[in-house]
């Protein structure tokens, strides 16, 4: 599958979702904000991750903290 596809099924499923909302009860509410809060913050937290990795790629390389024991 395509990532323009998969795109154009996301936004399909987004839009289903969106519609069915305010049918939902309190519970199923607070899953369709978490579910589209994730879409929306993805990227931040991937980029989180990756900085995250690298900054503790430097600690490990470290010399003066690790010692003998440096990566």
């Amino acid at each position: 599958m395509k990532n323009n596809q998969l795109n154009r099924l996301l936004n399909t499923a987004c839009e289903i979702i969106t519609s069915l909302e305010h049918h939902a009860d309190d519970d199923l509410k607070k899953s369709i904000d978490a579910f589209f809060n994730e879409i929306m913050y993805a990227d931040q937290v991937d980029d989180e991750m990756r900085r995250l990795q690298i900054d503790a790629d430097m600690e490990a390389q470290d010399f003066s903290k690790f010692r003998e024991d440096k990566i």
